[in-house]
């Protein structure tokens, strides 16, 4: 059977987990062009195809079937409640594509937490929920210390094993509520005091992406973008006519929004950046200035550079920073 631009659009809209009604409101088209294009009655205009294939992950020439790759991992962003047929048919499949550190970091966490849950349920210790967040804190700061040291992984590393040795009473001293707090921040603290004194004057920027990581889950909805990242490094370049709001969030890994791609960014545009036990940058060009409005526990959010003295946009953020830390560079 011959494939045809409306069965590539099919399977693509399938693989997002995406309606015709949905599909039509990201592109700003009605349904009905949709499903005339899916049944091949008509074809998208040419200045639709470029946005088609952002909104689907894949190149122009991919979509109209003149280069053949397998399909990227994808993560589904179908509202809850919807009734399309089309979508209730499709079977729940569950994917894994990393790096070969964070596959490794991730094995590791899921091999170690069976492991010491057996070990609990022969001791008749009923510690599930204690061993998920303290083998998880053990491996994120251990699978951080390298290639790039931090004092904050290796801090998380040892209250992470701490926790552990204390659960199965293997310590001969307990980490009690009046010393845990004292000891974390003094060696936060001094991480923060080696952070900063280590890093050079002028600071270069670069963009890391590790792996075959296929990218950030990113949606457009009326002008607003959303993109997270979980235990991985990942890079976003927002594209958009018109930015006018977003959010991005990063949890047990790294992420890097760059603002630099949208044509207009509207004034007082208000942007969410939640970010826990990892790090998030958000790189703003200089023509505007952010005013930030953080909350922080045990984290930090760090200006770098400036803007320009003309800047005319302004940028509202709210941080919300647990065990971690954003970063707000003018570039």
């Amino acid at each position: 059977m011959e494939e045809t631009l409306g069965k590539r659009i099919v399977a693509h809209r399938k693989r997002l987990g995406l309606t015709q009604d949905r599909l039509a409101e990201l592109l700003g088209v009605t349904a009905q062009a949709v499903s005339k294009w899916e049944n091949d009655q008509s074809c998208p205009d040419i200045t639709m195809l470029p946005k088609l294939a952002q909104t689907f992950g894949v190149s122009v020439d991919e979509l109209l079937g003149m280069e053949r790759k397998p399909l990227p991992a994808q993560v589904s962003s179908q509202p809850e409640g919807s009734d399309d047929p089309q979508v209730q048919e499709g079977a729940w499949e569950l994917q894994w594509d990393g790096s070969r550190k964070t596959s490794a970091g991730f094995a590791l966490w899921v091999l170690l937490l069976g492991g010491l849950l057996l070990l609990a349920n022969l001791q008749e210790r009923y510690v599930f929920w204690d061993l998920i967040w303290m083998t998880g804190l053990l491996v994120f700061g251990l699978f951080g210390l390298y290639p790039k040291f931090s004092f904050f992984r290796l801090g998380c590393a040892l209250f992470g094993g701490c926790f552990l040795l204390n659960l199965f009473e293997l310590l001969p001293f307990h980490l009690g509520k009046q010393l845990l707090l004292p000891v974390f921040l003094l060696l936060f603290g001094l991480s923060l005091l080696v952070d900063a004194l280590r890093k050079p004057k002028k600071g270069g920027f670069h963009v890391k992406r590790s792996g075959k990581v296929p990218g950030v889950p990113l949606v457009y909805h009326d002008e607003q973008f959303s993109c997270e990242t979980s235990f991985g490094e990942n890079s976003c370049l927002i594209q958009m006519p018109r930015m006018s709001g977003g959010s991005a969030k990063v949890s047990f890994g790294e992420l890097t929004v760059d603002l630099r791609g949208c044509e207009t960014i509207a004034n007082g545009s208000v942007l969410s950046l939640d970010c826990s036990f990892g790090e998030l940058t958000l790189l703003v060009p200089r023509h505007c200035r952010v005013e930030p409005a953080s909350e922080t526990a045990f984290a930090s959010v760090d200006v770098e550079g400036s803007p320009a003295s003309d800047a005319d946009i302004t940028l509202c953020l709210r941080c919300h920073v647990s065990f971690g830390q954003i970063t707000l560079r003018y570039v």
